[in-house]
């Protein structure tokens, strides 16, 4: 008789990098700021950008994604490699371990001069999904302050105006697109300002030429909305 074939799924550790500017040592007052990169970045990319569009006085963390790969057309003897927040085909393995990081990130800002109850996200590209989703029951139980999310997406079941969470109807919301992103392109982006408006205490969806990248000519406006909120 063939033996009985057996698939089960344990829990591993593995490590967060984080790159922090602000950082103090214990409990104190200021805003944490959290950012995520996209598919095959880096932390150390994301942070010149998170440090111009943080409030004053933040404690600024750029998160690292813990799953890393070689980036396609990268030149095979000195291969490029990047990190990103998973691509399983089983997604909430994806929105577990996206979950985890926050988390963590937002226990560590907490010992180093951060406030978990004024906690704001930035992501760019892929983490975005997974942000708006989290602010639905936010690791730490309080809701976020604000999300700023950079030509990505929103959660693929959010199909309709559905309404959200208590924690997430506190929760202000900015959503900046490109006018070329070759990823989401208008069609696609349409409805975001309404599907986030139900969820959310407040919407906004901004337009500005470039491709899929970070617009510049964003950061004066993403800078007041965090401003605003932390």
């Amino acid at each position: 008789m063939a033996p009985k074939h057996l698939e089960t799924t344990l829990s591993v550790r593995v490590p967060l990098r984080l790159l922090a500017a602000g950082a103090t040592e214990g409990p104190g007052p200021a805003p944490i700021l959290i950012g995520m990169h996209g598919y095959g970045q880096d932390a150390e990319s994301l942070l010149p950008i998170l440090l111009h569009v943080a409030p004053p006085g933040s404690l600024v963390l750029s998160l690292e994604g813990p799953e890393s790969a070689y980036l396609e057309g990268a030149n095979t003897s000195v291969p490029k490699r990047g990190f990103h927040w998973g691509v399983s085909t089983r997604p909430d393995d994806n929105r577990a371990v996206h979950r985890a990081c926050v988390a963590e990130a937002i226990a560590w800002a907490r010992a180093h001069g951060g406030d978990p109850e004024r906690v704001l996200l930035f992501g760019f590209s892929q983490p975005c999904s997974f942000n708006y989703r989290l602010a639905l029951a936010p690791p730490h139980g309080v809701p976020f302050r604000a999300i700023a999310a950079i030509c990505g997406g929103i959660p693929g079941e959010w199909t309709s105006n559905d309404a959200g969470t208590g924690a997430s109807r506190e929760t202000d919301v900015m959503h900046v697109s490109t006018r070329e992103d070759e990823i989401y392109s208008l069609d696609k982006i349409a409805h975001y300002r309404e599907r986030l408006a139900a969820r959310f205490r407040s919407a906004t969806h901004s337009l500005y030429d470039g491709g899929h990248r970070v617009p510049s000519a964003s950061a004066d406006e993403v800078r007041v909305f965090l401003s605003a909120h932390g």
